[in-house]
């Protein structure tokens, strides 16, 4: 992901790049580095084993009307359900910018292609909160294309199977 910018030179043991050798990574920064890494790839296992069982989800508008999922399985099922809705095209490239005890926060290039060959192109943050035993248990997704996000569902309708409000 060569567009997403990183602080260089930081020995922040949380950031990005690190100068420092000696320097380690917060375990929550590393973890959630590995299931960006897999998701890549189109594996979402290490993204789902990272999640409480309860987790809620909060969607900007780049998920259209797939908004709020609770619980793993709404989860699986929004993920599956955008996916259709982008032709099973939608794609996810991730960077993980800071990692603590409570919080990991990612920029995530997002992409796909409806059915009709509009393009769908989104630069999300996630703000993800850790519990103590290092399992997701609330996200918040923002949208920094919102205003192409928002137009690109105003022209491809997409249709959840329940209300994800």
């Amino acid at each position: 992901m060569a567009d997403v910018p990183w602080r260089t030179g930081c020995d922040d043991p949380y950031m990005t790049q690190l100068t420092n050798p000696a320097t380690h990574n917060h375990p929550n920064f590393d973890r959630a580095q590995a299931a960006l890494d897999a998701s890549r790839q189109g594996d979402y296992g290490p993204t789902f084993d990272a999640l409480a069982d309860e987790i809620i989800l909060e969607n900007g508008p780049g998920a259209g009307p797939w908004r709020v999922a609770r619980g793993k399985e709404d989860m699986g099922l929004m993920l599956l359900e955008l996916s259709a809705a982008l032709g099973d095209t939608f794609r996810q490239e991730g960077r993980c910018v800071y990692g603590d005890d409570r919080v990991t926060i990612n920029l995530i290039h997002e992409t796909g292609k409806a059915p009709n060959g509009d393009e769908f192109d989104n630069l999300a943050v996630y703000v993800c909160r850790v519990r103590p035993d290092g399992q997701t248990d609330r996200m918040w997704t923002i949208d920094l294309d919102t205003e192409h996000c928002e137009e690109f569902w105003r022209r491809n309708q997409g249709k959840p199977s329940k209300d994800f409000r």
